[in-house]
């Protein structure tokens, strides 16, 4: 395990060195740099009641499985240019991304980890980050295929979000299931040198989360994901004719050649996911608030 996760950090290392823009990345300021820990999870909520909430198009949602994996991380000094609205396709999403330029990273962690985000335990990355002692003032959050894998290559098959659950708007009632995989059914149609043209290793970083923290030695990250906000917009009316599962339960679609295309919901789940307001709360715990 140990030799994986040095593979793994020298993978992203060697991605992460091409795409900086001509920056210097983590380089140095003189600033004291050291190791931490991070940990993802869900959002924080009360008891073990059913994940249960209403979104925007009066559906009552329940959720029974919500797995996410993410990974590497990196915290950078530029401020977050503007909130992006939690509903816009690619094409915007593109240019938000765009206007962040390189920015100067001061802390990456070069791994992965999968979580519940139905439950607010924190799971800690599989190797350790490394931090210079400066204001942060947003994160990057990537969504990169399994190790061993180029961040380039579009037919992979690992889930970066695994949902089931139910959905029940009146007299509707429409259980589902789906995996929302980064390949290529997300890559752009624009031709190179267009305004909406992102290779999908793009598409896979989420960029300029708000993250305001000044990092202290003994401290750690955290990272927690909003599930509701992958399902905000969905409207599972739209589902008719999408394939299902012998008991009726409804497999969400994404694909540009099938006989049944991207559907809605699936299409707000990547839309959640790509969001850099809403969805992520990122923060520093200093060593003396540790739980």
């Amino acid at each position: 395990m140990r030799l994986r996760n040095r593979a793994l950090a020298f993978a992203f290392g060697v991605a992460m060195s091409g795409l900086q823009m001509g920056d210097t990345g983590c380089g140095s300021t003189g600033s004291k740099r050291f190791a931490f820990e991070a940990r993802a999870g869900g959002v924080e909520r009360e008891g073990d009641a059913p994940y249960t909430f209403t979104n925007a198009n009066g559906w009552g949602i329940t959720l029974t499985r919500a797995n996410v994996t993410i990974g590497p991380v990196y915290v950078n000094v530029i401020a977050p240019l503007r909130s992006a609205s939690l509903f816009r396709f690619l094409p915007e999403a593109h240019a938000d991304d765009l206007h962040l330029g390189g920015g100067r990273v001061v802390g990456e962690v070069l791994g992965q980890v999968t979580f519940d985000a139905l439950s607010p335990l924190l799971v800690p990355f599989a190797t350790t980050g490394t931090v210079t002692e400066e204001q942060v003032r947003s994160a990057d959050i990537w969504f990169w295929p399994p190790p061993g894998t180029a961040p380039e290559t579009t037919n992979v098959e690992a889930p970066s979000v695994d949902l089931a659950g139910e959905a029940v708007r009146g007299t509707d009632r429409v259980p589902f299931r789906g995996a929302l995989v980064l390949d290529e059914a997300w890559a752009s149609d624009a031709q190179p040198g267009e305004r909406s043209a992102l290779p999908l290793s793009e598409v896979r970083k989420v960029r300029g989360v708000p993250s305001p923290f000044f990092p202290t030695e003994g401290g750690s990250l955290e990272i927690r994901i909003d599930v509701r906000a992958l399902l905000r917009g969905a409207d599972f009316s739209n589902l008719t004719s999408n394939p299902e599962d012998p008991d009726g339960t409804k497999i969400l679609v994404q694909s540009k050649g099938s006989k049944v295309t991207t559907d809605q919901v699936m299409r707000n789940i990547f839309q959640g996911l790509r969001s850099s307001s809403g969805t992520y709360a990122v923060r520093w715990v200093a060593l003396n608030n540790e739980r």
